[in-house]
């Protein structure tokens, strides 16, 4: 499918909405074909959901930040870089805090199908994976510590997997986790320069 057409498409989706896990739709898509990294993440925060473009609250602007120390431009975001989400769509807050819900399974099942729309629409050849969720999605359960600062091959793609930079994560509060992510951001460097 044409990905201008699929965009579209994936803007007026009401699924969630339908089903009763939303109570406001606002897909987001970022990206053009050909770009040669697919960068997937959770779902879209609240500040995303409220601006209408991918990683731009906190976490994601911290995100952003680390392409820049890899080398990328901010304009190679929607680019060179495809911003996309296990969901499309903000899931809202758990329930009496501050933190963003994680999607459910259901949730993810119906949002699957324009994501794999958007990966067959764009043909990368290189997924950063952005999180917990992303990467047991798309590489695997193990530990974060086994896995990041690593790439992977898998089925002709790369995979780079990136923690999540929210502050409700701890993981990156351990030295030894934030030179796992030095080295990680070492690898993009290096995926940036071959592309």
């Amino acid at each position: 499918m044409n990905l201008t057409v699929l965009q579209q498409e994936i803007r007026t989706c009401t699924k969630c909405v339908e089903a009763g896990f939303i109570s406001k739709a606002r897909p987001l898509v970022l990206g053009q074909p050909g770009a040669s990294i697919f960068l997937i993440g959770q779902a879209p925060s609240r500040t995303d959901h409220e601006s209408g473009r991918f990683y731009e609250g906190p976490a994601g602007r911290k995100l952003r930040g680390w392409f820049l120390d890899a080398g990328f431009e901010e304009s190679d975001f929607g680019t060179r870089i495809y911003a996309a989400a296990i969901t499309k769509c903000f899931p809202g807050r758990n329930p009496g805090s501050s933190k963003d819900r994680v999607p459910s399974p259901a949730e993810q099942k119906l949002c699957r199908t324009w994501l794999d729309a958007e990966l067959e629409a764009v043909q990368p050849r290189t997924l950063v994976l952005f999180g917990g969720l992303a990467i047991k999605t798309f590489l695997s359960k193990a530990p974060l510590e086994e896995l990041i600062g690593q790439v992977f091959e898998k089925d002709g793609r790369i995979y780079l997997p990136l923690p999540h930079s929210s502050g409700a994560s701890t993981w990156l509060n351990s030295a030894y986790n934030q030179s796992l992510l030095a080295d990680a951001l070492v690898q993009l460097r290096k995926l940036r320069n071959a592309i």
